[in-house]
């Protein structure tokens, strides 16, 4: 099989996975507080790692770890940074300006780090590292596919923030976040 059979495979799968994935929201309420650059630089390298760690290892980072605990971390996580949000924007009330690029690309990484870990996606990158046996070819379908999935909700973040007003972003964005992590603890 060719290397662009197996990169468009590879693409198609874990495009599909991560539409409408927890990620999805994380980013989009992520670029809405930090803006979309920062936001897709961090989420791109988080990607980066992971797809490239499950792609090389073939049995990924999922085995070494307890996905449960994983899971409960990732959860936790959100509601802390949710918290945060709502904290911090009571302290800086009246202040309208965006926090910096590099805290947003800091946010992005750590919590795509963090929650993507044997996620779903990083599993299917694994298992297609394995059937096919071609790193370049499933490494690079996936992190294409992640990166676009990122950019689908750094846009639609993008026309969001034009129509929610700065002042309500912060706590919309640390609701979510908390509501995003109290759904994964209940649910997951």
């Amino acid at each position: 099989m060719s290397l662009i059979t197996i990169f468009l495979i590879s693409f198609g799968l874990i495009f599909t996975a991560e539409l409408g994935d927890k990620t999805q929201l994380m980013v989009l309420t992520l670029a809405l507080r930090y803006g979309g650059r920062p936001v897709l630089a961090g989420a791109f390298l988080a990607f980066a790692l992971l797809s490239g760690s499950a792609a090389i290892v073939g049995k990924g980072l999922g085995e070494l770890l307890d996905q449960d605990l994983i899971t409960r971390i990732s959860a936790w996580v959100f509601i802390a940074f949710g918290i945060y949000m709502l904290i911090k924007k009571k302290e800086e009330e009246g202040e309208e300006a965006r926090p910096s690029a590099r805290a947003g690309f800091a946010a992005a990484f750590g919590m795509i780090a963090i929650s993507e870990m044997g996620d779903k996606t990083q599993i299917a990158t694994l298992l297609l590292s394995v059937k096919y046996q071609s790193f370049i070819a499933v490494f690079l379908g996936s992190l294409a596919a992640l990166t676009c999935a990122t950019l689908l909700g750094v846009l639609v973040a993008g026309r969001l923030h034009k129509v929610i007003p700065v002042k309500y972003i912060s706590p919309l964005s640390g609701g979510l976040f908390i509501l995003l992590g109290a759904g994964t603890l209940l649910f997951a």
